[in-house]
């Protein structure tokens, strides 16, 4: 029954966190959007020089998704606001952070106009009907399955469960696994039930 819907709340405890933001289109197998990082306590973007696909597929790995299907220049996702916190970004590719990766700090020179965006390549799973804060990010669990999205019972659902659902998804650690649909009951299939994962 849907009433028993698994949720999560995931948490970042540090400066560092991004998203992806300032698209209207969300679809089945992809994500797409201006890329922003939390650093100093404010959301900032990135600037375009330099920007290319190996930084792209770090910025969509850490946020959960395989990889990313384009990186997007002059602002294609629309103009952010705040600070301009990267710029030349050079990652290889390989990196599991952007701030793993060479770039220049904070930079006044350049204008919203230069912010960088990615689509991103589908991610099995995510969180819908919560909330998204700076550093923690709630919501219904749902696992993409033959191109259907499915929830998860919540019989043995707990925090090492929706632990290893924060790490997919680029957030370091769970900091609740609400059962009884506390983010609202989907629909469709209920794929897994009994969870058992070790964190």
């Amino acid at each position: 029954y849907h009433s028993e819907d698994a949720s999560v709340v995931c948490y970042n405890e540090f400066s560092g966190a991004i998203r992806i933001t300032g698209s209207s289109s969300s679809y089945i197998l992809s994500q797409s959007g201006r890329v922003e990082v939390y650093l100093n306590n404010q959301w900032g973007t990135i600037s375009d020089d330099s920007w290319d696909i190996n930084d792209a597929h770090v910025a969509c790995r850490m946020l959960g998704y395989a990889n990313a299907l384009y990186a997007r220049t002059s602002a294609y996702y629309g103009q952010g606001t705040g600070p301009i916190w990267m710029d030349n970004v050079a990652c290889t590719g390989s990196e599991n952070s952007l701030f793993s990766c060479y770039y220049d700090r904070y930079t006044s020179e350049d204008s919203h106009s230069e912010d960088a965006g990615v689509t991103c390549s589908y991610s099995e799973v995510r969180l819908v009907n919560g909330e998204e804060t700076s550093s923690a990010l709630s919501g219904r669990v749902e696992i993409l399955r033959n191109g259907s999205w499915h929830t998860v019972c919540d019989d043995y659902w707990d925090i090492a469960d929706a632990t290893v659902v924060c790490k997919q998804l680029g957030y370091q650690y769970a900091i609740s696994a609400p059962h009884s649909a506390a983010y609202g009951p989907g629909s469709g299939g209920i794929l897994l039930n009994n969870l058992h994962c070790t964190g």
